[in-house]
């Protein structure tokens, strides 16, 4: 490059000093720009190289770790069946409150009615120590209970319910456990929701007399006996409910002598051994 000839005056010297730095000025941002442009395309191939590893080692981890077989649609059918089998092995059978009195046998396995379970837990309740007694005439219940409407004329407390009470209610409590006064056949008996609702009739032959005992109102479904069968003394009955014609729970007694009805409570009282 050949020299510039020498200026001729000072502003001549001072725009060949600016022309020299703006030429140098933009030789120095051609060399700064052009750096990062080179540094920015390394970086983002860096970048993706380093994704593409991680997909791949992820993708030959799964391959690794789980079996082919779990990708099966027959091996998914073949683990939902056998599930099926596992947990009808589980399974256990419930039976209504409404369901026969008697037990089932099925598969080997004895399944019981609510009642059934009820007639085993009082089983022994009998060889308690009755008040008034432990003898062959007892009374419904092994404890001093209240009466919520005597033997006789009444105001009717419902609109189904008699004016004439032929029996006597004991109140001893929702779903308290009747037991048998004495030993006899069952010769009614009906699990209903009119009337008596669940009720049994047992019919006795005492000191040569014929007496029949209602127990009446009774829980639904928890009475195990049957009609035909032999009850004895103490065995329980049922439990105290509301069915039937009722305005609360309580067991509805009666007692018939050779086909005359009369108040429970003073038989009871002279009979009770």
């Amino acid at each position: 490059m050949s020299e510039l000839p020498q200026a001729r005056s000072r502003r001549e010297l001072r725009e060949r000093e600016q022309a020299a730095n703006a030429v140098s000025s933009r030789r120095s941002k051609g060399a700064v720009t052009s750096a990062p442009r080179t540094t920015n395309r390394h970086r983002i191939a860096s970048k993706l190289m380093s994704v593409a590893a991680m997909v791949f080692v992820g993708a030959l981890a799964i391959g690794m770790s789980v079996p082919a077989s779990a990708f099966s649609t027959g091996a998914v059918a073949a683990t939902s069946a056998s599930s099926a089998r596992a947990g009808a092995d589980t399974q256990t059978a419930a039976v209504a409150n409404d369901q026969p009195a008697g037990a089932v046998t099925r598969d080997g396995f004895q399944v019981l009615s609510w009642a059934q379970v009820l007639a085993e837990k009082y089983a022994h309740v009998s060889s308690y120590r009755y008040s008034g007694g432990q003898g062959s005439i007892r009374w419904p219940f092994p404890y001093a209970v209240s009466i919520s409407s005597p033997f006789g004329p009444r105001i009717a407390p419902c609109a189904g319910c008699s004016t004439f009470h032929e029996g006597v209610d004991f109140t001893p409590g929702d779903k308290a456990a009747i037991f048998a006064v004495a030993s006899g056949v069952v010769t009614g008996r009906e699990d209903g929701h009119t009337g008596y609702g669940n009720y049994v009739i047992m019919t006795s032959q005492l000191n040569g007399h014929t007496v029949r005992f209602t127990y009446a109102h009774m829980t639904t479904g928890s009475s195990p006996i049957v009609l035909g069968q032999t009850v004895q003394v103490g065995q329980f009955i049922g439990l105290v409910g509301m069915t039937g014609e009722a305005t609360g729970p309580h067991l509805h007694f009666e007692v018939n002598v050779d086909g005359t009805t009369i108040d429970p409570i003073p038989w009871l009282e002279a009979n009770v051994n």
